[in-house]
């Protein structure tokens, strides 16, 4: 990313999902919308349109298109790229928590969740992702993440390219994390963003959800140090920005340029360009 990249403007919707109800959550969110040119990413959470349904994956799933459509229509009226994951049918006939990064000319991007999460039992219908997704959205690398993802440090590794610039600018993080594990929530996401020098966004759900898991929120937007840039409300509905800052973010690597010390790695099962990693003749 150059320095000269425009500053990026995050906004995160923080709200209850209602189960399994796409247009009950439809009309909420746009209640809650930013203005059209107020932003340039808009990030809902980890299932946004139905809520964490796993025990009715591929019923929800067959229905996604409705719940993709909306998000091009969103990105179409705020001029802004939309990131909202969706269970979505796969390929091998089981399910994908799939992340869509949508933009406002209707180009799509996606990255399916890595990691399942067997305690809702996730691993049952569901097939992980295979691939680390970096999308360009307005000069700057943007890392696609989903909830369980964030726990595991290897998989969102800012390797560097053979240039020496780091893979990403930014992670996204979409999430539906239970109050119970609200620290690790609020640690994890600073954590990632120090050990990768980058911004990290990470947005989560508010309220009860059908299995009678609780969730408040604490969505929250982060900076390279790992300074907290904005913080929604605890169990409340919110929107919330900050806007980050290629030049300052250029500054932090160049002042501490970490990235190019840390340990090349593989992983395994996997080709190197899948992750970013480094080739085995590099190791």
């Amino acid at each position: 990313m150059p320095s000269s990249a425009q500053p990026l403007r995050i906004a995160l919707l923080q709200y209850g999902i209602a189960w399994c109800d796409p247009q009950a959550n439809f009309t909420l969110i746009r209640s809650l919308l930013p203005k059209r040119g107020e932003v340039d990413v808009l990030l809902l959470p980890e299932a946004y349109a139905t809520g964490f349904a796993t025990q009715n994956a591929r019923e929800v799933a067959a229905k996604s298109a409705v719940a993709v459509e909306f998000l091009a229509a969103l990105a179409a009226e705020l001029d802004c790229a939309v990131g909202a994951s969706v269970f979505a049918p796969h390929q091998s006939g089981k399910v994908a928590n799939r992340f869509f990064w949508v933009e406002p000319d209707g180009r799509t991007s996606t990255a399916d969740k890595r990691h399942l999460f067997a305690v809702a039992g996730e691993h049952q219908d569901f097939s992980r992702g295979e691939d680390a997704v970096v999308v360009t959205w307005r000069g700057w690398r943007l890392r696609l993440a989903v909830c369980f993802d964030l726990r595991f440090p290897v998989w969102l590794r800012n390797t560097l390219d053979s240039d020496g610039s780091p893979a990403y600018d930014g992670l996204l993080v979409l999430a539906n994390w239970p109050e119970a594990r609200e620290t690790a929530w609020t640690t994890l996401l600073a954590a990632r963003a120090m050990e990768n020098q980058c911004y990290v966004a990470g947005v989560n759900r508010i309220g009860i959800d059908g299995f009678g898991v609780d969730h408040s929120g604490a969505s929250r937007i982060i900076g390279p140090w790992g300074d907290l840039l904005a913080a929604a409300a605890l169990h409340e509905p919110a929107l919330i920005t900050a806007v980050w800052d290629s030049i300052h973010l250029a500054a932090v690597r160049k002042r501490f340029p970490f990235l190019a010390d840390q340990d090349p790695f593989a992983v395994l099962g996997m080709p190197p360009e899948a992750t970013g990693a480094l080739p085995s003749s590099q190791l």
